[in-house]
């Protein structure tokens, strides 16, 4: 407990001295540090004069200035509004990779929701995998094959079972196109079922096995066989479909179904670029931080594709509040409302007189600090110029 505290007290201390040092920073060169090094970084590469760096800061300062929200500009309602208005041109569409209709990929209104939802699982989840291994980009036959093996086969994917109640027997019969197709053998795949199997089997006209139950308990021997055909023979749980596509000179893999766990661990693919667009999942196996990023760049790329206009802060904005305490929280009553100390603004959201009851119950307090708190109670919001405290002397 007390290293806990002691690094939590370390981490406030280096936190204030960067907020001093940024501080400090923009009162001497009116910009941020990292604007200030990349314009310097610039000048070297471009040869620039004293006075033309000069110049070049004079209009990044005007340009951070411009940028800058004014103190009490209610920035929340701003975010809200400039993110949902535009969400009313979303469109209800289902887009495909690469004109394959099986690798579908959610977009529009219903993509934008399940990501401020916070939901647990994508309704498309797809994952986009780059090679690390050279051979892997150029060779389209050799990504093929890779992405062959990432897909998720169970035994009843290559098998079907015939059953026949009357005579107590049942037949597997070998589905030799997908056999072929996944590049498996079919003999060894059913010597492995009589293995596991274990009773009395004849060869049937289709090529496959008869299995007669005797007077073994058909329930029990039925239970078995629905559980041996869920054996995984090959691929990743969770990839249900693998499609190789080319981009910028480059082969790489789009899938139906995500495990980025799973996938990263591969020498072959290249972990920095390959990605999901499960955000949940990106900060389960990254971090929060990296949940924080991929919020941004997925609600960014559907309002682009959608060619709706938003600046990015508003966006930020809202993926700093879904993910502030540590984890991703969606805008809905068991999300972010639900962690709020004020009652009023847990009750404004849904759920009124729960909310109001357990209030009253706990005996908490309100302490009127948020805007929807001092609307309910009419009270000037401390918002704009609610923020300032004007007081005129009488002459």
């Amino acid at each position: 407990m007390e290293n806990e505290t002691q690094t939590n007290e370390n981490f406030d201390a280096t936190q204030h001295a960067e907020k001093v040092e940024f501080v400090d920073h923009i009162a001497e060169h009116g910009i941020p540090r990292k604007a200030y090094e990349d314009a310097q970084r610039l000048s070297l590469e471009m040869n620039l004069t004293d006075e033309q760096f000069e110049h070049l800061v004079e209009e990044l300062r005007k340009r951070y200035l411009h940028a800058k929200a004014e103190p009490g500009e209610a920035v929340g309602i701003v975010a809200a509004q400039s993110l949902g208005e535009p969400g009313t041109q979303l469109t209800l569409r289902t887009k495909h990779y690469a004109g394959a209709a099986e690798v579908s990929v959610g977009s529009g209104i219903q993509r934008v929701e399940e990501i401020v939802d916070g939901r647990s699982k994508a309704k498309y989840p797809t994952m986009t995998i780059y090679f690390s291994d050279s051979e892997l980009r150029s060779s389209k036959e050799k990504a093929r094959t890779f992405a062959a093996s990432l897909v998720d086969l169970r035994m009843s994917d290559v098998m079907k079972v015939k059953e026949n109640y009357t005579e107590k027997s049942f037949d597997i019969i070998p589905n030799q196109e997908e056999i072929k197709d996944k590049g498996l053998n079919g003999e060894d795949l059913l010597k492995t079922l009589a293995d596991k199997i274990k009773t009395k089997h004849t060869v049937t006209k289709e090529g496959g096995y008869r299995f007669e139950l005797g007077e073994n308990q058909f329930l029990k021997m039925r239970k078995g066989l629905i559980k041996l055909m869920q054996t995984r023979l090959q691929g990743i749980r969770g990839i249900n479909k693998a499609i190789v596509v080319e981009e910028n000179g480059e082969f790489m893999v789009k899938t139906s179904g995500s495990n980025l766990k799973s996938i990263l661990k591969m020498k072959e693919v290249d972990s920095v670029r390959s990605t999901t667009n499960d955000v949940k999942e990106i900060s389960k196996v990254l971090g929060v931080e990296a949940g924080r990023a991929a919020i941004v760049y997925e609600l960014d790329k559907v309002l682009k594709e959608n060619a709706i206009a938003v600046d990015l802060r508003h966006i930020l904005l809202l993926a700093d509040m879904m993910t502030f305490d540590g984890e991703i929280r969606g805008i809905v009553r068991t999300g972010i409302t639900r962690k709020k100390s004020s009652p009023f603004a847990r009750a404004s959201f849904e759920e009124t007189s729960k909310h109001l009851l357990d209030a009253a119950f706990y005996g908490e307090h309100e302490n009127l600090q948020g805007v929807v708190e001092n609307i309910i109670v009419g009270q000037p919001i401390k918002v704009g110029t609610g923020v300032v405290d004007l007081v005129m002397k009488q002459s």
